[in-house]
């Protein structure tokens, strides 16, 4: 795939040259119906490793995100503050960021941690406790992560072997999931309460067995931003890495909101023999005659997706030709008011 079809991920470049322009005089008041602000949470993985760019980002990048949101008065706050106010049903009135970090890498503590830390930025780790148990080199060890959360960092659960959930039985992934918490209990003496999916994947299946464990959120590793109506067992984060850490696309994230879904369908983001599902949404609020933009990535390119318009609140979204195995992704946006909204979603195809 080349690096414009890769950036298409998470929006057209020229849109996001477009926002640019309009947008960044800080965040401006909002006016298009009832709509909140949300909150964008992004997910990191290394820092600084530049063998690894399809998970790392750079440390000038890194440097480039926190200077940006200290300069311009970002509010960050916790990912547990964003599942309270889920869990209470309230209204993300105020636009926020958060921010996260996947599977203890080293270099997330080495070099990422103290800048969080020295700036006051919450920040959650997600653990998958196999690898931190076998000692691994590149990975931090349980000595360092009790220093983290003593120190004031989150932790969150990552499974214990980072499987592919919806691939394993649900038998299996329980027991996975129990070993992790055993782990978490010997080591740091309690189970955290917050769930990120490896690769981002889930499925109905894995869900219900979320809630049979007592886990009440979870985090997958599609774009969008984060509103009342999302999904509690699927909430999305942007992934930053070398080629999705630019200045450009974090202050686009940054300044994105929420494009509000009621009703998403196929319900299941497992799709076990359908590789083009027909896939229709219902917004929460009229688009006033602002255009829909879909974009996936059937076929292993990125484009523009035909979406017809039943009514003035729900679409349907034609693929364009079958996904392939793997992961299948789908980016809708809407300017509203001189505002991106985004919406994000991300199938595991078998």
């Amino acid at each position: 795939m080349n690096l414009m079809n890769k950036f298409l991920l998470f929006f057209p470049k020229y849109l996001i040259k477009l926002f640019l322009i309009v947008s960044f005089v800080g965040i401006p008041s909002f006016s298009f119906s009832e709509n909140e602000l949300g909150v964008s949470t992004f997910m990191y993985h290394r820092f600084g490793e530049d063998r690894y760019p399809t998970t790392s980002v750079t440390k000038d990048q890194f440097q480039s995100h926190i200077k940006y949101i200290i300069e311009n008065n970002i509010d960050v706050i916790s990912l547990e503050k964003i599942i309270s106010k889920l869990g209470n049903n309230e209204k993300f009135n105020d636009k926020s960021i958060a921010f996260s970090v996947d599977d203890a890498y080293l270099s997330f503590f080495e070099y990422a941690w103290p800048i969080f830390k020295k700036y006051k930025i919450p920040v959650t780790l997600f653990v998958s406790t196999d690898i931190i148990d076998s000692n691994t080199a590149g990975y931090m060890n349980w000595s360092q992560i009790k220093q983290f959360i003593d120190e004031g960092g989150s932790i969150g659960q990552h499974t214990s072997t980072h499987l592919h959930m919806p691939l394993n039985s649900k038998k299996f992934v329980k027991e996975d999931i129990l070993n992790s918490h055993r782990s978490f209990i010997k080591n740091i003496g309690f189970v955290p309460k917050l769930f990120a999916y490896p690769y981002g994947e889930t499925s109905l299946a894995i869900i219900e067995l979320l809630k049979d464990l007592n886990i009440s959120h979870a985090f997958g590793q599609h774009s969008g931003v984060i509103s009342s109506y999302e999904n509690h067992y699927y909430l999305p984060r942007f992934s930053l890495n070398k080629n999705f850490g630019t200045s450009d696309r974090f202050e686009f994230a940054v300044n994105s909101f929420p494009l509000q879904i009621d009703q998403f369908s196929p319900e299941d983001m497992f799709l076990k023999n359908n590789k083009r599902p027909l896939i229709e949404l219902t917004l929460v609020d009229d688009l006033n005659n602002n255009e829909l933009n879909c974009y996936s990535n059937p076929g292993g390119n990125w484009n523009s997706q035909e979406i017809i318009k039943i009514s003035p609140l729900k679409f349907q979204i034609k693929l364009e030709e079958d996904f392939l195995s793997g992961r299948g992704k789908l980016n809708c946006t809407s300017k509203i008011d001189d505002k991106w909204h985004w919406f994000g979603y991300q199938f595991l195809v078998k």
